[in-house]
């Protein structure tokens, strides 16, 4: 998603944009749809959480830095703009930058160590990491806050960290109206019904069965409260069979992935994250840009400053929040508080002027 939206920001400001991607069949759409704008080149890498060494295969993996770093030379971009998601994967498309010799930085969304995340080596997962990060000619770019603390902690310097602010679309009022009604209607959901809305892959990160286990508690509390999660992952079975179990399918749905989700917050009436961890979450930033108020847990306050009580819901324990769900006015606010925000920080034009701002020193050797 980050790819399509900077790409399409990019192209509607004058510049020519080209994909490399893997030819593994779950970057298919992907191309697909970046294709509309840019071109695409496709070759056959291995992604990290393919290999069965993960980030210690990919470090190692000198062949592949070597072979890749030709395919870009060969393509002669202006700047390589690689895009990580988290600390350690592609550790070897850091190393074909730096072999291309080509101009180049690297945007990284979550980061949060192995260590913080307790996995299965995480000292020596850590340690190629930092040293792969390290050894990058280009600037790191994240994104402000919790994110550029992080990183710069890991990495114990500062100095080439850059920050840029995601940006979304930001759909019209009159469409998101328009389509209200109509996919309520597709939905099942009565007038009085409030629909809680997820939109994500369905894995441990996300927290879905959280999701689940707060719909059953805000059900008791609002028995017209209905619950929505778009998208899969490894735990969707999980989750449909925990559904089954507890008979919560007269409120409780879940659709697999759509190419175009607009029309879900437009139905909705609550955004509803409840993730143990995030980047800048595109999903949280589509959903106020379509004036939905967003009900958040409280550690995701702390990475994300600009969400705030007069823009979002802040999920208690005590439930005494949904007092702001059951109140349409205040539900209304705050959607229309959330939509400001979106126009004024995250949409696509100051994306790419940051972008611009950061490529021209890159490529001028200023940074």
């Amino acid at each position: 998603m980050a790819l399509l939206y900077l790409g399409r920001a990019l192209v509607a400001r004058g510049h020519e944009v080209t994909l490399w991607a893997s030819t593994h069949p779950r970057m298919d759409e992907l191309t697909t749809q970046f294709a509309e704008f840019g071109s695409v080149r496709r070759s056959p890498y291995v992604n990290t959480y393919d290999r069965r060494g993960r980030s210690l295969s990919s470090y190692f993996d000198k062949a592949t830095a070597l072979r890749v770093g030709e395919e870009w030379k060969a393509l002669a971009p202006d700047i390589v703009h690689l895009n990580k998601q988290n600390l350690e994967d592609g550790l070897d498309l850091l190393a074909a930058a730096r072999l291309s010799s080509r101009p180049s930085l690297a945007m990284i969304h979550i980061t949060q160590s192995s260590t913080y995340l307790r996995a299965a080596l995480a000292g020596c997962r850590d340690f190629v990491a930092r040293r792969a990060l390290r050894r990058f000619p280009g600037p790191l770019v994240t994104t402000p806050g919790g994110r550029e603390s992080d990183l710069g902690a890991f990495l114990g310097n500062v100095s080439r960290i850059r920050t840029v602010l995601n940006g979304v679309p930001v759909p019209d009022r009159g469409t998101l109206a328009a389509q209200r009604p109509t996919k309520r209607a597709e939905l099942g959901l009565a007038k009085e019904d409030v629909l809680f809305l997820a939109v994500g892959r369905m894995t441990l990160q996300k927290r879905p069965m959280l999701f689940l286990n707060l719909a059953e508690r805000i059900r008791v509390e609002m028995p017209s409260a209905r619950f929505l999660w778009v998208g899969d992952g490894a735990m969707s079975a999980e989750w449909d069979q925990y559904v089954a179990a507890k008979s919560l399918r007269p409120f409780v749905r879940r659709l697999p992935w759509q190419h175009d989700v607009t029309a879900y917050y437009a139905a909705a009436d609550v955004f509803l994250h409840v993730a143990d961890y995030e980047g800048l979450a595109f999903a949280i930033l589509e959903s106020i840009a379509s004036v939905l108020p967003c009900a958040v847990t409280p550690n995701l306050l702390t990475e994300m400053p600009f969400l705030d009580s007069g823009n979002s819901i802040e999920i208690r324990e005590d439930l005494e929040w949904l007092a702001l769900v059951s109140d349409r006015a205040k539900r209304v606010a705050l959607g229309n508080a959330a939509r400001q925000l979106a126009e004024e920080r995250f949409s696509f034009g100051r994306m790419a002027s940051d972008y611009e701002e950061i490529y021209h020193a890159v490529i001028e050797g200023r940074l």
